[in-house]
């Protein structure tokens, strides 16, 4: 950059796959006046909350990782340790490890117009408390979507007398070994959880409100030979573009009637496969929606646990937990000896966890109301400077594909900011206005999600607020694309510089305002 730039400050709120994608993309392009906080005690984000046995991605691996810094994965589909490992390692790589505060979580974010920041406030205990305050130009959000556990109702306050634990606030002091363990959900983390501690407990009791599509994963370790192979002539780029373009492939089956009815097929014969002597499971599994209405379930672990004799399912929702155990919709209650929710996250709670105030002083869930919304996910017209990393709209996606993408919209716009000596950048509203209008348009030509099934995209004005419609390609083709041409920019004023003087920019304040 020019001697005369002026680097902005910035604070990454989170230090998962999307923080850390953020601070590398500015650290690469030379701005390291970055401070990421996260709340937990190390990096990782899902990766450090969701241990659960049998916790691993289901995206293979080839992709799971960001294109500057491919790696050497032991299997098909990484472990929840081995991801793990290699966010630390990127961490590590890039010297950033001074720049993250762990156990600092974010209670508040105001913009000031006077001085064109943030004041960004810190939450302090296991309440979240007032903490102390710092002055940033940039704020990054990158608590992610997938963040906020839904604990039901009948969770909270129950009389049950055994453990009670989400699968993304994993006990790892519970004894489970011998137990009667109830999992309730049958989605993508009851998947890897019902096969991962089956071989573990006594019985083992999963509920299920309504089936899932599960597809085989075909999850295995790579033989050393095939690791040497990848690391040869780029072949392990090659290996992720190719997993990319499969990806965008099988979107189409949400879309396309001919390649959802491909799939029904697929689905249903592996079905037929594996119960072939129990058709009263295979009856129970079979959905009654088009694949992709919900998350597909990539899993050749899950129907096999199901036919082990400590499992049974017991296709019924549960009505509340009485102290023994779990009383389903029918009035019958099953006896256990601790209960796992796989019940998912509050996914259309974006940045449920602080509060956003913005230039015209309104907060984001004020501006938002029932409908989170931002141009590609990441810019709201009204919050210069503010980006927000897997926000509405940008699920369905491999994830941590789309976070490299917008950690390098943010990155680009941080950069400008540095050549002008600062100032404020912000979505022009008409651009995404229009975006909103060709998004829902998108949406509305997806057959699938409007199927039948009990999924979690809509707000409650029946709003799609959580899928992106399209593919992979046409996502980065946006983001590279518009960067300049869908915002405004406005120099730093003359007042907003003075104003600075007094506090040092990115300084970590007390709550009074004194160093």
């Amino acid at each position: 950059m020019p001697t005369t730039a002026r680097t902005p400050t910035v604070a990454i709120i989170g230090a998962g796959f999307g923080g850390v994608a953020a601070a590398v993309n500015l650290t690469r392009r030379g701005i390291r006046t970055f401070t990421v906080f996260e709340t937990s005690d190390g990096p990782g984000g899902t990766w450090w909350d969701n241990r659960y046995p049998g916790a691993e991605c289901d995206v293979p691996s080839a992709l799971y990782s960001y294109s500057f810094k491919l790696y050497d994965w032991t299997r098909t589909h990484a472990t929840q340790a081995e991801i793990q490992e290699y966010v630390e390692e990127v961490i590590d790589d890039y010297g950033m490890r001074p720049n993250f505060r762990f156990g600092r979580g974010v209670r508040s974010v105001e913009w000031h117009e006077d001085r064109m920041q943030y004041l960004v406030e810190l939450a302090h205990g296991p309440r979240g408390e007032a903490g102390d305050t710092g002055w940033f130009d940039v704020v990054v959000s990158a608590v992610g979507m997938l963040n906020v556990p839904n604990i039901p109702a009948w969770a909270i306050g129950s009389s049950f007398r055994g453990p009670i634990m989400h699968s993304a606030r994993w006990d790892p002091t519970a004894d489970l070994a011998g137990k009667r363990v109830a999992v309730v959900g049958a989605g993508a983390s009851a998947a890897q959880i019902v096969p991962g501690l089956q071989p573990i407990v006594g019985e083992l009791l999963t509920f299920q409100r309504q089936p899932g599509w599960v597809f085989p994963k075909g999850d295995r370790d790579y033989t050393p030979e095939e690791r040497r192979r990848l690391d040869r002539f780029g072949r392990r780029r090659r290996e992720r573009w190719k997993v990319l373009r499969a990806t965008d492939k099988g979107l189409k089956v949400a879309s396309d009637p001919a390649a959802a009815a491909r799939a029904v097929k697929r689905g249903t014969d592996y079905i037929g496969q594996v119960f072939a002597d129990r058709p009263d499971l295979a009856e129970a599994l079979t959905p009654d929606f088009q694949p992709r209405c919900k998350r597909n379930i990539q899993s050749s672990a899950f129907y096999p646990a199901l036919l082990q004799p400590n499992v049974r399912l017991v296709t019924r929702s549960v009505e509340r937990l009485t102290e023994a155990g779990v009383l389903d919709d029918r009035g019958v209650e099953h006896e256990v000896d601790a209960v796992v929710l796989a019940t998912g996250f509050q996914a259309a709670n974006f940045l449920g966890t602080y509060d956003v105030v913005g230039r015209s002083g309104r907060t984001l869930r004020e501006t938002w109301g029932e409908d989170p919304h931002a141009y590609l996910g990441i810019t709201v017209p009204e919050f210069p400077n503010f980006y927000i990393m897997y926000g509405p709209n940008t699920h369905g996606t491999v994830v941590s594909y789309v976070l490299e993408r917008q950690a390098e919209f943010i990155a680009r716009d941080v950069r400008r900011l540095a050549r002008v000596g600062g100032g404020a950048i912000e979505v022009r509203p008409e651009v995404e206005t229009r975006f909103q209008e060709r998004l829902q348009t998108g949406i509305a030509g997806v057959a699938a999600w409007k199927s039948g099934c009990n999924n979690w995209y809509e707000s409650a004005s029946g709003r799609n607020i959580v899928q992106w419609p399209w593919s992979h390609d046409r996502y980065r083709w946006l983001v590279r694309s518009t960067r300049r041409s869908s915002s405004t920019l406005r120099p730093l004023t003359p007042a907003a510089r003075a104003a600075r003087t007094r506090i040092r920019d990115g300084a970590v304040l007390t709550t009074k305002g004194q160093r």
